[in-house]
């Protein structure tokens, strides 16, 4: 019997971290265009929902910041990443035309300040 060569853990491609002032997203927030230029309906819908709700935009934008940092790319439009939560409420990013993008997420935040990291692996 062959032995089995042991797997590796998949190579980091880009790390990226991000942190966001929720009162300077609330201000931004004031204008539909700045919405809809970084996020998408769904992230919309999910901010909404909660009194929060700037402080949950300025995490989602700190994780696009983080992003796009991580795959070093200053040209991917924000409101092409985005960011949803699982069942269990861990954050999972996604950018639009990239199917097998593998990413890594963490997010974290208060009434003052989001943050956010980003971990992106090489196929």
């Amino acid at each position: 019997m062959a032995a089995k060569t042991p797997k590796r853990p998949p190579a980091v491609a880009g790390l990226g971290v991000d942190l966001a002032e929720v009162a300077r997203i609330k201000r931004l927030a004031a204008k539909p265009e700045f919405l809809r230029r970084v996020f998408t309906p769904g992230e919309l819908a999910y901010a909404g929902k909660s009194r929060n709700r700037f402080e949950r935009l300025a995490a989602r934008f700190a994780v696009k910041e983080a992003v796009i940092k991580a795959l070093d790319e200053t040209s991917l439009p924000l409101n092409a990443i985005e960011v949803e939560n699982t069942e269990s409420g861990r954050p999972r990013v996604g950018v639009k035309g990239r199917p097998g993008l593998q990413l890594m997420v963490s997010i974290s935040h208060t009434a003052s300040y989001a943050v956010a990291a980003v971990i992106a692996f090489k196929a």
